[in-house]
């Protein structure tokens, strides 16, 4: 930002702080005026409490809003203004804070709108701003962060922290539990305790962090690529450009993108000494060390945790970078399933928000459950259930500015439709209302009428997958709209085998399968599956005993070139993280193009079931097995499993492989005891992956207990042919 503009977003910062009186809403129409202000370390917003006996005010940290919305575009707003218990023509002073993976809500309304845009201004600015420093804690040692542990186990609010403080912040806060002794140098060593007083001020603080947290592992690697590297220590080690460059050419085999604007860029190896400078001129944060072309070893760490030299290649990450003009069917699709529940199958809420949360997240197929409404307005709502409805009008308004917000790939509204037609066409008339030249309502020019129309040519657009249903009864206004006329691509069909479909089903026409029918056909006739899937968009859902919301196994669709397997999102179970995993691909645009055996199945005669067999004219359609080795280095702040939990985590990695049978592997490292704060394993992995385009690399850090079933601390998942090689990367958990 310029001086202007860092001046006015402190004049607003500093208007936070101060406060405002603003009106809270409930869903009840009970309204509260309260005094909101910005805590001063900028760290949560809160207000002052109401004299209550027992009241307490409630903080909402920066780090869990999601979004915080313009207007009257909520449910609780749209039923508030509909009751008339807020104005309509007071649109200009509401806003709305949603936190909480979209879970919770602040509904919101201000004196006067430009105390509303004050306040929208500054948390849009701090939301931001607080997503960057998450991603830079990694990568550098974020003065705000360490301080805010002092505020935070400072106690008696003396400013500084004595033995009894600072130990409890180790063991509290941060899973860690030190030798006394070693805990006694840390917090005496000059360094720190400069006055030995026991007491620590912020700046002491600050080095005893810093002491605490050395990198004893990557000063160990660092000592390999640097001249008397084992003459060293830790303080004194520093990298020129020269052995930079060669442990980024021989070791690291890195390579980085190229902006020339800021969609086009190129992949290119680093070859130059002024690749390495550049390099040493970002990362390093020492001025002095900048100016002598060195790097330290906490430059060397922020360069090695930086998101150019992450696990993934970034070039996978950032931006679609697949052929995007192939047909629909070519590819595998982010879909949801029951998406507009939070909680399980039986009770709950039918809640646009938990579409805008999986729209969110990459998602592309949503599910919408339609009933009769008893006023001649169609619902959302799980039938035969507790699930209380919402009008369909009110999610398709609520979720259309989200729609391709994280992504310029076509929507799939997939409708379960139990409405009578005369509220299915009320059904298409909120969809043409609503979403205008977003819904697709003509085929557009495609070269092979026989094939889908591809992502590319489907950019901006809704698609409709429901069942036809006849219209055959007749209604007082004629000139009403036709709902079979939305049905362009994706009429919702019953599965039949290969051959009926062959000769009566067409590209667009799509079925669903259970996992439970899904998993029969899979055993009983996997070819004719997957010959489906060259022309038809196939769906896999959860079996519906599935009453907590759990997941199948997404990798058995996926195997069997199934395009949408539709997951719970409610549940961040297993299975949805592997689906996670798999859509980081290409971009996060939630379509990724399926691997050339399962695309060219006549030729490859590909089964996941008799993987062992491949055709000898087929061989280019293969990719090349894989040898991954993999070595555990270390891991830093794991959490406890709950904030009530006494437990100091005693951390261990679980590595794992995804794909087809013969891929499916496991290996883990030893535990170690009471440290979730900085333990170092130094264990070493080989996995052979026979087809890597089919397979997801996981990793999970596990609680090891004794007594009870060990708890999962953190994850991290991502398809194998986007790993980058090389010596040293680093997932984040």
């Amino acid at each position: 930002m310029n001086s202007n503009q860092t001046e006015h977003i402190n004049r607003i910062i500093a208007e936070l702080k101060t406060g405002s009186f603003l009106t809270k809403q409930k869903r009840n129409a009970e309204q509260y005026l309260r005094h909101f202000y910005l805590e001063e370390n900028e760290e949560f917003l809160s207000y002052h409490q109401s004299e209550k006996f027992f009241s307490q005010a409630h903080r909402y940290y920066i780090k869990d809003i999601d979004e915080v919305r313009i207007g009257f575009h909520t449910l609780i707003f749209d039923g508030l203004v509909k009751q008339q218990i807020v104005d309509s023509h007071k649109e200009n002073l509401a806003f709305s804070i949603f936190y909480n993976n979209y879970r919770d809500e602040l509904h919101l309304m201000a004196n006067d709108a430009e105390t509303r845009n004050v306040w929208i201004s500054g948390l849009q600015y701090l939301i931001v701003r607080c997503a960057q420093n998450q991603q830079q804690r990694h990568t550098i040692r974020d003065t705000n962060w360490i301080l805010s542990q002092l505020r935070f186990a400072d106690k008696d609010k003396s400013s500084t922290m004595d033995r009894a403080e600072c130990q409890h912040l180790l063991v509290n806060s941060l899973n860690v539990q030190l030798a006394e002794d070693v805990f006694e140098n840390l917090f005496n060593v000059e360094a720190a305790n400069k006055n030995a007083d026991g007491h620590l001020t912020s700046d002491e603080f600050f080095d005893f962090f810093q002491n605490l947290t050395q990198r004893e592992d990557l000063f160990e690697l660092m000592q390999k690529f640097v001249e008397n590297g084992d003459e060293q220590s830790i303080d004194t080690i520093f990298m020129n450009v020269n052995e930079l460059l060669h442990f980024l050419q021989t070791v690291q085999k890195q390579k980085i993108m190229v902006y020339s604007s800021k969609d086009n860029f190129t992949i290119e190896s680093i070859a130059t000494r002024e690749q390495a400078l550049k390099l040493i001129e970002e990362y390093e944060l020492e001025v002095e060390l900048k100016e002598q072309k060195l790097l330290s070893l906490d430059g060397f760490r922020n360069l090695l945790l930086s998101d150019e030299f992450s696990i993934m290649k970034p070039w996978c990450s950032r931006h679609p970078y697949q052929d995007m003009t192939r047909p629909l069917s070519d590819y595998y699709i982010n879909a949801s399933h029951n998406t507009y529940l939070f909680n399980n199958q039986i009770y709950g809420d039918s809640n646009p928000e938990a579409y805008n949360r999986a729209l969110r997240a990459g998602c592309r197929v949503l599910e919408i459950d339609c009933y009769d409404g008893d006023d001649g307005q169609p619902i959302v709502t799980h039938g035969h259930t507790f699930v209380r409805s919402c009008s369909f009008e009110s999610i398709i308004r609520l979720i259309q500015p989200n729609m391709f917000k994280t992504s310029p790939y076509p929507v799939i509204l997939s409708i379960e439709n139990h409405c009578s037609i005369k509220q299915q066409k009320e059904m298409a008339r909120i969809l043409r209302e609503i979403l205008g030249n977003q819904l697709l309502t003509q085929s557009p020019y495609i070269k092979h009428s026989w094939l889908l129309p591809s992502p590319e040519d489907l950019k901006y657009k809704v698609l409709i997958r429901s069942t036809k249903q006849s219209t055959c009864e007749s209604f007082e206004n004629a000139d009403s709209v036709d709902p079979s006329d939305l049905f362009i691509y994706l009429e919702n069909v019953p599965y039949r085998e290969y051959d009926y479909s062959k000769e009566h089903y067409n590209c667009c026409q799509s079925s669903s399968l259970s996992e439970n029918q899904c998993e029969r056909i899979c055993q009983s006739d996997p070819m004719g599956l997957i010959k489906q899937t060259h022309t038809y968009l196939l769906r896999m859902y959860p079996n519906g005993l599935r009453q907590d919301s759990s997941n199948p196994n997404p990798i058995i669709g996926w195997n069997f070139g199934l395009q949408m397997v539709a997951l719970n999102y409610q549940s961040d179970d297993r299975s949805m993280q592997l689906c996670y995993g798999k859509f980081l691909d290409n971009g996060s645009c939630g379509y990724v193009l399926k691997p050339n055996y399962l695309l060219q199945i006549e030729k490859s005669k590909f089964n996941p079931l008799n993987y062992s067999i491949k055709s000898l004219n087929s061989k280019d359609i293969f990719d090349c097995p894989v040898r991954l080795t993999i070595t555990i280095i270390s891991g830093q702040f794991f959490d406890r499993t709950s904030e009530d939990s006494d437990d100091i985590p005693d951390p261990y990695v679980v590595v794992s492989t995804h794909g087809i049978p013969c891929d499916q592997q496991t290996q883990k490292t030893n535990f170690i005891e009471n440290n979730g704060f900085n333990p170092n394993w130094n264990e070493t992995f080989q996995f052979d992956i026979q087809f890597p385009q089919m397979c997801l690399l996981r990793f999970d850090v596990c609680d090891y207990d004794i007594y009870s079933h060990d708890d999962h601390l953190a994850y991290f998942c991502l398809p194998v042919l986007t790993i980058q090689p090389g010596s040293s990367f680093f997932a984040r958990f």
